[in-house]
């Protein structure tokens, strides 16, 4: 059997009330509502990242581009050491093959260092302590120790 209309509008007025709800207000928003909120939302964002932009990025570049402005032209404290140096070719095969011989030359020294560090590697000896942590040591003499400094450096 269903319930008579007193019923069901009993039922209807708890739910109402239970809910916290007005039959004469709106349950939400629709479509269009939503869409007009989130535009002004996204609008306030663009206007403050805008504002952020003009009133610290710009100065700020500003102020960097007039800094190293100045530090361009100077030349720098320290120099690398450099092995390669620059020829006046005659022609463009010249200069093909010098940076290539430079190439290889600087790989065959590359592969000696790599060598080199291979073998100080292995005269790594682990020292094993009581009451501290283990360390490692390297077991060499101190020509050794100098020759591989003046090699590395």
């Amino acid at each position: 059997m269903s319930p008579s209309y007193s019923e069901t509008l009993d039922f209807m007025i708890a739910f109402f009330e239970d809910n916290n709800l007005s039959p004469y207000d709106t349950l939400g928003m629709n479509r269009t509502s939503l869409q007009n909120v989130l535009n002004k939302r996204l609008d306030a964002v663009i206007s403050i990242l805008r504002q952020v932009e003009e009133t610290q990025l710009k100065p700020t570049k500003k102020v960097l581009k007039f800094l190293f402005q100045g530090i361009e032209d100077t030349k720098p404290l320290i120099l690398e050491k450099s092995t390669i140096t620059k020829p006046i070719p005659k022609a463009e095969n010249e200069a093909l093959i010098y940076y290539r011989n430079a190439y290889f030359k600087q790989q065959a020294e590359l592969i000696k260092l790599k060598h080199k560090f291979k073998d100080t590697i292995g005269k790594f000896k682990l020292v094993k302590k009581t009451f501290s942590s283990n360390i490692y040591s390297l077991k060499v003499s101190e020509q050794e120790y100098t020759e591989l400094k003046n090699n590395v450096f």
